[in-house]
């Protein structure tokens, strides 16, 4: 879809996924076992033929640049490309660390950009998108901006400090605000845009105008009055990265095989990184129930309800429950882990018991040894 230049956005203030981001952009996190956060949304794109997409990285791009590769996505590499963009000077404070700073430093890119159309879309979501539909709803609304959102009825709980979005009558959006957690219904902001390349020029400039401090989502929101701003529902699943917690719930719920279905599946394929990983040895003994167990690893031990990584070993004796496991982690003989995230190249091996709960799941941090 040569019409649209795809920006795939960096982590607003508010994403903060314990440990998991001290490494790397949550986005570059590991996820049910195969891929990376931020698959997702590229494979919307290019799954919607979006070909020249640019991501912007905020911080420690080191796994995001080595993970991305332009021929893991379906890219028709004589027509597009996918950059990988940062802030090039650095900053002083890091509430400037904005995504409009990172906009206005890499301005050159999205000037130089023949597509009409520019769709800004989270790199912390996960979701499944076809944006020619939306491409065509804004067209036909004759919209300057198209948000799309999904309304739930669990926001008490769950998309904490996301966005919400208040609309009026042809779902023009007349408010936005922030989950708190107070509301059970809400409308959530998936923070998707599709305007034009010139109106998203026009908005950078005026952010920065106004403050140093602004986001896109607040210079949005600042002109809200002025511009028509619509609505596009989006239904199915969504999950919001934004915390230990909410990676630790999305990687659980998604063993359910229904709701796995309805985000991956051959209609709509989601793109990563090629490893040539050979199949999981179950030894003598291995049980597994519930769990989504990803290529190489080595079992002895007994799996239940949890999600493990490639190349996990998981010795005899080992209980790991209600847990997601990253890849290359060790388990060893006889240890029992429950309700945890235990990162990269971890090894547990002194400690026989690490007991979290389901609201506040232990975390090991990469490389760690326990």
């Amino acid at each position: 879809m040569n019409k649209i230049l795809g920006i795939i956005n960096l982590e607003s203030s508010n994403v903060h996924v314990e440990g998991i981001d001290d490494y790397r952009p949550a986005s570059a996190a590991s996820f049910l076992g195969r891929y990376r956060v931020l698959d997702f949304m590229i494979s919307n794109m290019t799954n919607s033929n979006i070909n020249d997409i640019e991501i912007y990285i905020k911080n420690r791009p080191r796994s995001t640049i080595e993970h991305v590769n332009g021929t893991n996505y379906n890219i028709n590499t004589k027509k597009g490309h996918i950059r990988i963009l940062h802030g090039e000077r650095p900053v002083n404070n890091e509430v400037y660390n904005t995504d409009i700073a990172n906009f206005q430093a890499n301005i050159e890119f999205i000037e130089k950009s023949t597509a009409p159309y520019v769709l800004i879309a989270p790199s912390h979501f996960v979701y499944v998108q076809d944006f020619n539909e939306l491409l065509k709803y804004h067209i036909e609304s004759n919209s300057d901006i198209t948000m799309l959102y999904q309304s739930v009825n669990d926001a008490k709980d769950n998309f904490t400090m996301c966005d919400t979005i208040e609309m009026g009558d042809g779902k023009r959006v007349t408010g936005m605000d922030i989950n708190r957690g107070k509301y059970k219904n809400r409308d959530i902001s998936l923070e998707c845009y599709l305007m034009s390349r010139s109106l998203f020029i026009e908005l950078i400039e005026k952010a920065n105008m106004t403050s140093s401090l602004f986001w896109l989502s607040d210079v949005v929101k600042d002109n809200i009055k002025d511009l028509k701003v619509t609505g596009y529902q989006h239904k199915g699943y969504a999950a919001c990265i934004n915390s230990l917690k909410a990676y630790y719930d999305a990687n659980l719920e998604l063993r359910d095989q229904s709701i796995l279905k309805s985000i991956i599946n051959p209609s709509w394929p989601i793109h990563t990184k090629a490893n040539d990983t050979c199949p999981t040895l179950y030894k003598e003994g291995a049980s597994i129930q519930g769990s989504l167990v990803a290529n190489g690893c080595e079992i002895e031990g007994t799996v239940i309800n949890s999600v493990i990584g490639r190349n996990v070993v998981i010795k005899k004796g080992a209980v790991v429950k209600n847990s997601v496991i990253l890849p290359s982690s060790f388990i060893n003989k006889n240890a029992k882990i429950e309700n945890a995230v235990i990162d990269r190249y971890a090894i547990v091996t002194h400690i026989k018991e690490l007991k979290g709960t389901p609201e506040n799941p232990i975390y090991v941090k990469r490389r760690d040894r326990i």
